[in-house]
């Protein structure tokens, strides 16, 4: 019996991801079917986990969702013009990733498990995004498209496989990710891994430059280049500052040249050259006119509600619960409006934690840098779009990301004691096992 639930529970997990990377399953199937596999998934595991090691990371997500139990005793559980869905449904979607590699990472330490689940999300990724691609040579505008939500443009490009908005930030950060296969441990790949690698880059890559969403292409460039020069949490540091420093010395009228270059780089995609364009001339005009300039609008707008309704936000006791007022546009800053540091603190601490224990088990792997600039760039991200009901983001960041380097292990059969001696020592064990377990944690400072 334990071997059948096993390989349901292989099954299940693998099938999760299928569900996430390939737009066009996702369609086909629903969202219930995701549900049912979760359940499977959940119910074929050691559950004892979810009491005995519950991480800190866990705990406060779990703590998120429940600071909404008052909005919805009150009835005012929203999210703007997004509506309650939004929160029932996308937010718990974007956290399942989470549980998933938290189990298998730290509870059952399954690293072959994990590298198998990162190998089958960057395969069906990599067919997602060749279905992507090609949908877009004949609709160019369709994921933008998609990304308005509207029905007339759903329903024709669902069933053509094309990904909208999260399936393409997305592919924009498995990309960087799986950088570091390529650049790093090219000598752990034989070649059935070596040609997934190149082929997965090069079809995600071209499916980021027909989507023509200019922030996807400007993180890219960013991530490349920080990727090839950040070694440590304190270059990436004083990387970030000396960028910011140094900007507001060079002239604007370079930097505006520097987006017109762009601009004229990607001359045949109109899309595009109109965004960098636009870009260019906030800089050349100093002017917050034009779609950048509505863009800033909405962040300040957003920034402005929640310093006017900071601890609840809008929809918290004697907030103004104009929703119209938030811009929409931010992850954080409008989560910050709606509902205040009440329900975002728990959500921060999460994330914080989240990034410490991976950061702590990865370094001995030289995976860390690429973990720090990745979330970096996510939290950017979420400053200047919407990200927590973009539920592929979120599985890529808590369990894809972390998962990509013991794709080497995903078929050996001796890859857990391979990989424990390649990343750990006694010392390093206990730190980690202080850091993951509140219970445990929590009795030993007792």
């Amino acid at each position: 019996m334990d071997k059948i639930e096993y390989k349901l529970n292989q099954v299940a997990v693998i099938l999760i991801t299928m569900w996430i990377a390939i737009p066009l399953f996702r369609v086909r199937v629903g969202v219930i079917f995701f549900i049912l596999l979760f359940f499977l998934w959940l119910i074929t595991s050691d559950t004892k986990w979810l009491i005995q090691k519950l991480s800190w990371s866990l705990l406060f997500v779990l703590t998120f969702f429940i600071t909404f139990i008052p909005y919805v005793i009150v009835g005012k559980l929203q999210y703007g013009a997004a509506g309650v869905n939004i929160i029932i449904v996308n937010f718990p979607l974007f956290f399942v990733g989470l549980f998933i590699n938290h189990y298998y990472m730290f509870y059952k330490k399954d690293y072959k498990t994990l590298g198998k689940i990162a190998f089958y999300f960057l395969l069906f990724f990599t067919i997602g995004a060749l279905q992507t691609y090609f949908g877009l040579l004949t609709y160019p505008m369709a994921s933008r498209q998609l990304a308005t939500g509207l029905p007339e443009f759903s329903e024709m490009y669902n069933r053509m496989g094309i990904g909208g908005f999260g399936f393409i930030y997305s592919g924009t950060f498995l990309l960087l990710a799986i950088l570091y296969m390529f650049l790093m441990k090219r000598n752990l790949f034989s070649l059935k891994y070596k040609i997934l690698i190149v082929l997965s880059i090069v079809i995600i890559s071209l499916m980021l430059l027909k989507a023509s969403f200019a922030t996807s292409i400007l993180i890219t460039f960013c991530g490349v280049l920080l990727i090839l020069f950040v070694r440590s949490k304190l270059t990436l540091v004083i990387t970030v500052l000396f960028t910011v420093i140094s900007i507001t010395f060079i002239s604007e009228s370079l930097i505006a040249k520097f987006f017109l270059g762009i601009a004229n780089y990607f001359s045949e995609d109109p899309i595009l050259k109109e965004k960098f364009t636009d870009l260019a001339s906030t800089f050349l005009y100093s002017s917050l006119d034009g779609q950048t300039g509505n863009r800033f609008d909405l962040y300040v707008s957003s920034l402005k509600v929640f310093l006017g309704n900071p601890f609840f936000g809008i929809y918290g006791p004697f907030g103004d619960q104009n929703a119209s007022l938030v811009g929409g546009h931010s992850g954080w800053f409008d989560l910050l409006a709606y509902y205040g540091l009440f329900t975002s603190i728990p959500l921060f601490i999460a994330l914080y934690y989240n990034f410490k224990i991976h950061f702590s088990l990865l370094k001995k792997m030289k995976f860390h840098v690429y973990l720090t600039i990745l979330y970096f760039l996510i939290f950017v991200f979420g400053l200047i779009n919407p990200i927590l009901y973009v539920y592929e983001i979120g599985f890529v960041l808590f369990c894809i990301i972390p998962a990509i380097p013991f794709i080497p292990y995903a078929f050996k059969t001796n890859a857990l004691a391979e990989t424990k001696k390649e990343k750990s020592d006694q010392t390093n064990e206990d730190i980690m096992a202080r850091q993951y377990s509140p219970a445990r944690s929590m009795s030993t400072n007792g």
